[in-house]
């Protein structure tokens, strides 16, 4: 079934719970765009086309299938779901794009009413959640790099916390969702002044701080 995008309110909480310490971060030098594309060479899907998770102006994430609606949308909520459960980013803020379908539709996905796991959708399907789940994978390197450069610390000294979405320094004093990196290093822009902001009145500071 198509599913044509309609706008919900986005969650406003979500990307809020910060880690103790308002320090501000470095500005600039080194943070590159977290959105990745990639070229698949599955057999069981159409080659040549572009598949890509976009971090989007908007706050939302488009993910960008390069093949038909596959499933008729039934699968749509499953792999949106599987960037919610790798990123962390809340579901209603995930936008799909089948770019082979003609006309492309760009759908909202929908929750699937019955949990689906691997088994359950075929290997197509299959093929599909391991190239979500490898962009998901290079999302996270690169908003790794991202941050550290902004933090001023080296990747290595970078956790990321699925649950959350958030990176944070390991001696914890420092944190950033994965959404306020992405809107921060959008065309390699130096890091928001709005973020900055918060960062340095401590507005990101919380009395919890994420698994380590």
């Amino acid at each position: 079934m198509d599913i044509t995008a309609t706008e919900p309110p986005l969650p406003k909480d979500e990307t809020n719970v910060a880690c103790p310490g308002g320090v501000a971060f470095a500005q600039g030098a080194g943070a590159g765009n977290l959105t990745v594309e990639t070229i698949t060479a599955s057999p069981l899907l159409p080659t040549g086309r572009k598949w890509a998770l976009r971090f989007d102006a908007g706050g939302t994430v488009t993910i960008v299938l390069g093949m038909r609606d596959y499933g008729k949308g039934w699968f749509s909520g499953h792999f949106a779901g599987l960037v919610t459960a790798r990123l962390g980013i809340p579901f209603p803020r995930l936008r799909l794009y089948y770019s082979a379908t003609l006309p492309a539709v760009l759908q909202t996905p929908r929750p699937s009413p019955i949990p689906l796991s691997r088994g359950d959708i075929g290997p197509v399907g299959r093929a599909v959640a391991d190239i979500i789940e490898a962009m998901c994978d290079a999302v996270i390197e690169n908003g790794r790099s991202s941050f550290a450069a902004m933090a001023g610390v080296g990747a290595d000294d970078v956790g990321f916390d699925q649950a959350t979405g958030r990176f944070f320094v390991l001696n914890r004093d420092r944190c950033g969702s994965i959404l306020e990196i992405a809107a921060a290093t959008r065309d390699r822009s130096p890091l928001s002044s709005d973020l900055a902001g918060k960062l340095q009145r401590g507005a990101l500071s919380s009395a919890s701080s994420p698994p380590r």
